[in-house]
């Protein structure tokens, strides 16, 4: 089989000397996105491959079998995916859609004030695709309001990305010092349903991660990204780090905020990178979806605290420990640790780990799903991957 992959990035820059700017336009100015399309690409088995915009509907006809997209939160008031409906519709192919998401202030809002061309987008995929693979149950919904009803629950391609049905967690130990991860959203908290509760959790993770020094894993806060990477001293940190704290109502000094950034934060642009670092600590907490997915995939404890449709939605559809924001009062790492009902979500990532399988194969595709049992993904990119960048133009929302 020949795929055509578009949508979420597939790996890295094959260039690791490249700048920042371009590392980061790359995953879509949000390394969480590499969680997506990387592991959509290295559950399917395929001869040959492309991806991007970069082909003419001949191209496309000629060279492919079947179109992969690996999708987000698509299905958003200010995405307007008419460029994906023009590219797909003049092509012939089948279409193989997984992760596609609706986002909104809360689960149950109405998300149907989209631009045209991405109702255009909806309906082109739908035909196409003997069914869609939706986030969730509220996705689906949203897909049903624009009358689309084929359409089954996946969650996210991330989530079996370790092509194992049998993924086990392990336990925190009771009264142990906890090696924990940090992450959060705080440049996207005006999205949440409680804007206030969004921002009050979001300082208060990065204060705990702050007076605990806590390691603070960055996804898409191109400021501190850029404190990270500059040298010492430099005005432009402090200018930086003012803005972040005065947004957040954080009584914390901008001298001692960069210097834990440049101490303690990280980001990755490699997904085999982050996920030797986070198979290193115990416990992963925080309000980003893909920041904690990746840690509960490679076996480790974690909470999400929710704050939008996107992160409620996977989170309830995979049963993944988690607590809204405006349910969070004084933040006890520890305390949510141990509550976590890490049972009840093993039991689900097996039926998800079923349905995703099923999925695939119900869409004519072959997949990797069937035949792990206990091994680990195999990684497929290495010198495949020729066009990273190419067509990406979507500007992901930060999960």
């Amino acid at each position: 089989m020949r795929i055509l992959f578009l949508g979420a990035p597939i790996a890295p820059h094959p260039d690791p000397q490249i700048a920042f700017e371009k590392k980061f336009e790359v995953v879509g100015y949000n390394t969480g996105n590499l969680l997506i399309g990387q592991s959509l690409f290295e559950e399917l088995r395929f001869e040959e491959f492309g991806q991007g915009l970069g082909y003419s509907p001949h191209q496309v006809n000629e060279r492919f079998d079947i179109i992969a997209i690996s999708a987000a939160n698509f299905i958003y008031k200010d995405f307007d995916l008419s460029y994906l409906a023009d590219f797909i519709e003049p092509t012939k192919l089948p279409c193989v859609v997984a992760g596609l998401g609706a986002q909104a202030p809360a689960i149950g809002h109405k998300v149907t004030d989209i631009p045209e061309g991405s109702k255009r987008f909806l309906h082109i995929i739908s035909e196409r695709s003997k069914t869609v693979g939706v986030r969730g149950h509220f996705t689906a919904e949203v897909m049903n309001d624009f009358g689309i009803k084929n359409v089954t629950e996946v969650g996210c391609p991330s989530l079996f990305r370790k092509l194992r049905r049998d993924l086990r967690i392990k336990r925190p130990r009771k009264g142990a010092k906890l090696k924990i991860a940090v992450n959060g959203s705080r440049n996207v908290f005006l999205h949440s349903g409680d804007p206030e509760s969004a921002r009050r959790v979001e300082a208060d993770l990065l204060k705990m991660s702050i007076d605990n020094h806590y390691p603070y894993v960055l996804q898409n806060e191109e400021p501190e990204m850029r404190m990270l990477l500059s040298g010492d001293g430099q005005e432009i940190d402090f200018e930086n780090a003012r803005a972040v704290l005065e947004q957040m109502n954080m009584d914390v000094d901008p001298t001692v905020y960069v210097r834990h950034i440049k101490e303690k934060a990280k980001f990755f642009f490699d997904l085999a990178e982050w996920d030797r670092y986070i198979s290193k600590v115990d416990y992963s907490v925080g309000t980003r979806f893909h920041g904690n997915l990746i840690a509960l995939t490679n076996g480790i404890p974690a909470t999400i605290i929710s704050h939008d449709s996107r992160t409620t939605e996977m989170a309830e559809l995979m049963s993944i420990p988690h607590v809204p924001v405006g349910k969070v009062g004084q933040l006890d790492v520890h305390q949510l640790a141990r509550v976590g009902d890490y049972d009840g979500f093993q039991r689900k990532y097996t039926v998800l780990y079923d349905r995703f399988a099923q999925f695939l194969s119900a869409n004519g595709v072959s997949h990797r799903l069937e035949q792990q049992r206990g091994g680990g993904a195999l990684s497929r990119l290495s010198d495949l991957v020729t066009k990273a960048a190419s067509g990406l133009r979507l500007r992901f929302g930060g999960s």
